[in-house]
């Protein structure tokens, strides 16, 4: 049954809220909406912030033609949602998420056919792919809705390289779908490492370690460098490092003001000199230190990494550590782009606000992540280049600038 408007657009900013705190979502990624009648429902705003999202704020979208009322704009997943509820008379609630491990099993391209027994009644006997297209655009809507059509009693939709759909006849049953293919997709990612390295339990370590042998990249280092973090306000930045010790450097002359700069400083100092950044972090998730081992370019498999982090992500080598050449190498691989992988240490990511930061960090693992995984699968898929350098030139032109405004 169709929800009461006030009542839609609360739940609405409920599930945004719902959705951060488990981890779903982030920043203003994916979107929520609520049906109020056979003819309309309720949506997430474009481009604005779960976490202070206000009822007033939600937008009311005509099914039929996605027109809109009043003068915020609605989600530009718009048309997806309106054809969720025109195909689907029984449900009340959607929700689209770019939730990490459904993300990566989307990438195969595959469908996921035999639901565990336990996710069975939530989900289904299967989870189908809507092949990809550029997010936002109408072949996405249309591809998605070619999916809604050959699969009408399917709750969950994987869309390739990009999220999910949810749909559910109400708040409580979209959030149990969502919530049950994640915890599906992430068995089938374990599963798959097992089926593929023989082990018979699963471990993480080991699985990055299967990763690099079968790319013949050896193991997974023992211990990493700290390249430490810093923010810079105009021609100094501070550099936090080695467990809290900071020490300001200026960016002119390469020199400490308040005491003496370690190495990593020449990498702070070559970034900023290249890019027009206020703040610099070291990310050390596994999976980052994993790709980052393998000395390579990292191509796109999911679309918001062409977007935040760069058409392509490069690699620039380890050399000493602590020399200009070291620190020259790493400035000229980040040029045009928000992260760098530096070889066998990570990543380096760059922005102007703590969000920025969040984000790339976010992007950065889930991209890893998918490239270990899509590889272990056997099916490494990339986001065409074309689109790549699209979607980043839109992003960089208009969603980064709205946050910004924020």
């Amino acid at each position: 049954m169709a929800y009461e408007i006030e009542e839609a657009k609360k739940l609405v900013v409920e599930a945004g809220k719902r959705l951060l705190e488990n981890g779903l979502i982030a920043r203003t990624w994916g979107n929520v909406s609520a049906r109020i009648s056979d003819t309309q429902f309720v949506i997430t705003p474009s481009g604005r912030a779960y976490d202070t999202l206000t009822p007033d704020e939600v937008v009311v979208v005509n099914i039929d033609d996605c027109s809109y009322e009043g003068d915020i704009k609605p989600s530009s997943e718009k048309g997806i949602h309106a054809d969720s509820y025109k195909h689907h008379p029984l449900v009340n609630f959607v929700i689209h998420t770019h939730q990490k491990a459904a993300t990566v099993v989307s990438i195969t391209g595959m469908e996921i056919r035999n639901v565990y027994s336990e996710f069975r009644g939530v989900l289904g006997d299967r989870v189908p792919v809507a092949a990809y297209a550029m997010s936002t655009t109408n072949p996405l809507r249309k591809k998605v809705e070619a999916c809604m059509l050959e699969n009408p009693d399917c709750p969950a939709i994987l869309l390739k390289h990009h999220g999910t759909l949810c749909m559910g006849k109400s708040f409580e049953e979209a959030f149990e779908v969502a919530e049950a293919l994640e915890s599906c997709c992430e068995k089938v990612i374990k599963d798959n490492y097992l089926r593929h390295s023989w082990d018979k339990v699963y471990s993480e370590d080991a699985k990055l370690d299967f990763y690099l042998n079968k790319k013949g990249a050896g193991k997974m280092p023992q211990q990493i460098c700290d390249l430490g973090s810093s923010v810079r306000v105009g021609d100094v930045f501070t550099l936090t490092y080695d467990g809290g010790k900071k020490v300001d450097v200026n960016r002119s002359t390469g020199m400490g003001d308040n005491g003496i700069d370690p190495k990593w400083a020449k990498i702070h100092r070559a970034i900023y000199k290249e890019e027009d950044c206020t703040m610099i972090k070291h990310i050390a998730n596994p999976y980052v230190v994993a790709v980052s081992c393998l000395g390579e370019t990292m191509l796109p498999m999911i679309d918001d990494f062409a977007q935040i982090a760069g058409i392509d992500v490069k690699s620039a080598p380890w050399i000493d550590g602590d020399t200009d050449e070291c620190a020259n190498e790493i400035g000229k691989a980040i040029e045009d782009r928000n992260a760098v992988l530096v070889e066998g240490n990570g990543a380096l990511v760059t922005g102007n606000s703590a969000g920025d930061l969040q984000a790339l960090e976010i992007i950065m693992e889930k991209g890893c992540e998918a490239q270990v995984d899509g590889d272990i699968f056997n099916r490494p898929h990339y986001v065409p280049k074309a689109e790549c350098f699209l979607m980043r030139t839109v992003y960089l032109a208009k969603y980064s600038k709205k946050i910004d405004e924020k």
